[in-house]
């Protein structure tokens, strides 16, 4: 896989389709989704395979689609997860022996799909993704943590106000960033970017401060 690109990629007048801002009207302006976008472009390019693990609402899908790249989908367990159709599991695509794809995205599901996966044992999950990439393969993971210092109150209040915005509770499924980080590395990554930012717009205003979105980019 070559260098990542600087151009930016020519992002759609609306990068999500109505049907996707309806049901989550605050998508454009979120602060982890902004950074994303931000994010993508340098990793992004035509033609490119890309793993979009934990798909959910099609958000990175979206992304994906804008830059010309070639989608490939695994999810959480067959059937319907949160009131969306999903085709394969993560589960099943590891245990496929698919093909190596040039970059892995994702967004927002970490805990999801080891949980769904009924594992408690992360580390071989991690090695397995590792091998879906060529060295040089590059993987993009978001998903929401709290910084040191979040007290119960907060971490509640957080869980609470997610599930008033999102329709579903994550309570529990916050990794600490520095554990995130640690999985893959020991899975024989190194990571190259990390990135902080609000979990939700206005989050000192909410009372939130330590409720953030991390972005990781390791390479393999």
């Amino acid at each position: 896989m070559g260098e990542p690109r600087d151009a930016p990629i020519a992002w759609p007048p609306s990068c999500y389709p109505a049907a996707i801002q309806d049901r989550y009207q605050l998508l454009e302006c979120a602060p982890g989704p902004r950074a994303l976008r931000e994010l993508l472009p340098r990793y992004l390019r035509p033609g490119i395979r890309v793993l979009d693990i934990g798909c959910g609402i099609g958000s990175g899908a979206c992304h994906i689609a804008a830059s010309g790249a070639h989608r490939i989908l695994a999810e959480l367990p067959a059937g319907t997860v949160r009131g969306h159709i999903v085709e394969r599991s993560l589960e099943d695509y590891l245990e496929a022996t698919p093909p190596q794809v040039d970059l892995i995205l994702w967004t927002y599901s970490f805990h999801d799909c080891l949980d769904a996966m009924r594992t408690q044992t992360h580390a071989p999950v991690c090695a397995a993704v590792a091998a879906l990439l060529p060295p040089g393969g590059h993987l993009l993971l978001m998903d929401g943590v709290f910084a040191p210092g979040a007290s119960a109150a907060e971490i509640e209040r957080t869980y609470i106000y997610m599930e008033a915005i999102v329709g579903h509770c994550d309570r529990g499924r916050y990794f600490p960033p520095e554990s995130i980080a640690g999985l893959f590395t020991g899975a024989g990554f190194t990571m190259i970017e990390q990135h902080d930012v609000p979990l939700v717009a206005l989050a000192h205003y909410l009372g939130l401060p330590h409720a953030r979105t991390a972005l990781f980019v390791f390479v393999k």
